[in-house]
């Protein structure tokens, strides 16, 4: 049986110091902007959260201002990654603020499935484990995993 070596960065290191060309590599290719996009605006969902205290849209009456408040976050965000000039869509940032910080039990679901399969893997040392950043598309049924 053929051994193999994983090493990974940890979260922390992702968040610290992420490779601002794999960024960038990723903002300007078609096939991987909206999932780059996701990965983005969920960090800018965090800052958002530690500067309001609520998470986009999860009040009604305020949808059009947090929209605006997360463009600002995001756009941050990416500046502080080395991705000045770079923009989101105004649609994906939309589509966050609608979201509203819910929980869509198949969605969760099919993220835990993903998550106990790799634990599997490590656990029973067989087969690769995924390396990266995984996100899933819950819109369009799209996974791509991410090497930041």
């Amino acid at each position: 049986m053929e051994q193999r070596v994983c090493r990974y960065r940890l979260v922390e290191d992702e968040f610290n110091s992420p490779v601002p060309s794999e960024l960038q590599k990723y903002l300007a290719d078609e096939e991987y902007i909206v999932a780059v996009g996701f990965y983005i605006l969920l960090r800018a969902v965090d800052r958002f959260a530690a500067n309001y205290n609520s998470f986009p849209g999860e009040f009604d009456g305020e949808m059009d201002e947090d929209i605006s408040r997360l463009k600002t976050a995001a756009v941050s965000l990416l500046s502080d990654l080395g991705c000045n000039g770079q923009t989101l869509t105004e649609d994906l940032i939309s589509e966050m603020c609608r979201f509203g910080a819910a929980e869509l039990h198949a969605v969760a679901a099919f993220i835990g499935g993903v998550a106990s399969q790799e634990v599997i893997k490590l656990i029973t040392k067989q087969f690769v484990p995924m390396s990266g950043t995984f996100i899933f598309n819950g819109i369009d049924q799209k996974s791509q995993l991410l090497s930041l």
